[in-house]
């Protein structure tokens, strides 16, 4: 074969080896992500969590309407951080990336301890969803759904 034939075929190898190799360097750096991202939440730093968030988030909590924007997004962490008591982290157990290498989904886990109305200690653990869309070259989150796998257990 001619090389002037062969370079399509390289051509073509060349990219699907680019495509290949940038799944798995996406899905590491939304891992990298979300470590700081859970390291900012314990330590109540509501402007890291929120670097995360895409200007047109969508959030769902457990037990509450749909927060919808970067500020409401805020203002609910913001409320939450604040609470006696709170601490929280999480971690992806799953994270898929589209073949696109824009969209990308995370399944994961859980658990947050707050103070009831005595000051007594409650926690209680789940899980999340988070989709990730990668814009202007960095992933964000725009949606987002947390849930309960239990009651909240008192210590």
């Amino acid at each position: 074969m001619p090389i002037t034939n062969a370079i399509p075929y390289f051509l073509m190898i060349s990219v699907c080896s680019l495509v290949a190799y940038g799944q798995p360097q996406d899905e590491q750096t939304i891992r990298e992500i979300d470590a700081a991202w859970s390291q900012a939440l314990q330590h109540k730093d509501v402007d890291k969590v929120m670097s995360n968030y895409a200007e047109d988030a969508s959030f769902l909590p457990p037990d509450e309407p749909i927060v919808r924007g970067q500020g409401n997004i805020r203002e609910w962490f913001a409320k939450r951080v604040a609470a006696p008591g709170y601490s929280a982290t999480f971690a992806p157990t799953t994270i898929v990336v589209a073949r696109s290498g824009d969209i990308a989904y995370e399944l994961g886990t859980f658990h947050v301890t707050v103070n009831d109305a005595s000051g007594k200690p409650v926690e209680y653990s789940g899980k999340h969803l988070v989709t990730w869309e990668k814009r202007g070259g960095h992933w964000k989150v725009v949606a987002e759904s947390i849930n309960r796998d239990s009651p909240r257990l008192q210590r």
